[in-house]
């Protein structure tokens, strides 16, 4: 564990020295936009600038292939700040003044200061990790978030009595279940960084709805049947998850082989073709699926593979 940390933690350090040292070098290249700076010398040094954002990228693709600790907020943000960077090299192609150039050079610059910020959280959550993938800390926090979402449905029930009386006003109670609704919402989004499924995501979306409709008033049956399905969904997204992780929940039992069949090899010409045309999905990319959707998935390959 102290190995794997090390190694990550020191590839999210140099990805964060490398983008801070890269957003200086793009505000340098701006500042010598707006001088009057040679174009062809612009056009030289943003490319290389490009370069080197490129190959960071790619090295931190590979490192999230190993951690959900990389999350896919620093991802994005990455991928965000590569784009920027393209359209400023574009432009030191096509534009006409350095005030052109300079503009999407700020951008760019944005752009890679923000991608550092959010992979310096991504450092510290890995140093507070007590596992490899911070698998573990997701799925805690997933358990505790259906415990809180099971808390604001049972507010709801009762509150929904005192609806129907007369006088009743329950508007403030209401707007007090749609902040904690929300609250869940956030930690939901929060979490779907570390989750390369989308369950998380998806999940916030749906809290993010309801607590829309308690925030205006709507406290009916309907919306506390949403809120039940909402909990059940994160019951099913922890197990699936946790049946993500180890492939395989049931428990193995061994038979004794009670057939008569005997293989035997025919006499086809054995050259050493090749035993995969196509090669088979690795777990990273089937990660997000279920067990059963797993294992369609690799019959597909199996047969494709044996014709």
């Amino acid at each position: 564990m102290g190995e794997w940390k090390k190694e990550l933690s020191g590839e999210l350090d140099r990805s964060i020295q490398e983008m801070l040292q890269l957003a200086r070098e793009q505000d340098q290249l701006e500042k010598s936009a707006r001088s009057g700076s040679s174009a062809s010398q612009l056009r030289s040094q943003q490319s290389a600038l490009q370069q080197g954002v490129d190959q960071a990228m790619q090295r931190l693709q590979e490192a999230g292939n190993k951690s959900s600790l990389l999350s896919q907020r620093s991802m994005r943000m990455m991928q965000d700040a590569q784009r920027k960077v393209e359209e400023a090299t574009q432009q030191t192609q096509r534009a006409q003044t350095g005030q052109q150039m300079a503009s999407a050079m700020r951008e760019s610059s944005e752009g890679l200061n923000q991608a550092a910020a959010s992979l310096v959280r991504d450092r510290e959550r890995t140093q507070n990790s007590q596992s490899s993938t911070g698998f573990a800390e997701m799925l805690e926090q997933l358990q505790q978030m259906a415990k809180q979402q099971q808390g604001i449905n049972s507010a709801m029930q009762q509150l929904m009595p005192q609806q129907q009386k007369p006088g009743a006003d329950g508007q403030s109670q209401a707007r007090e279940l749609a902040k904690e609704q929300r609250e869940v919402a956030a930690q939901l989004e929060e979490n779907g960084d570390k989750d390369n499924s989308g369950r998380a995501e998806e999940l916030a979306r749906e809290a993010r709805q309801i607590a829309q409709q308690l925030e205006s008033g709507q406290l009916d049956p309907a919306v506390l049947e949403r809120q039940q399905r909402l909990f059940r969904k994160m019951l099913d997204a922890g197990k699936l998850l946790e049946e993500a992780e180890r492939e395989d929940t049931g428990k193995r039992e061994a038979k004794p082989w009670t057939g008569s069949d005997v293989f035997t090899p025919n006499g086809g010409n054995a050259s050493g073709k090749a035993a995969s045309r196509f090669a088979p999905p690795t777990w990273n990319d089937l990660r997000g699926l279920t067990p059963e959707e797993r294992r369609l998935v690799l019959e597909y390959f199996k047969r494709i593979n044996a014709r």
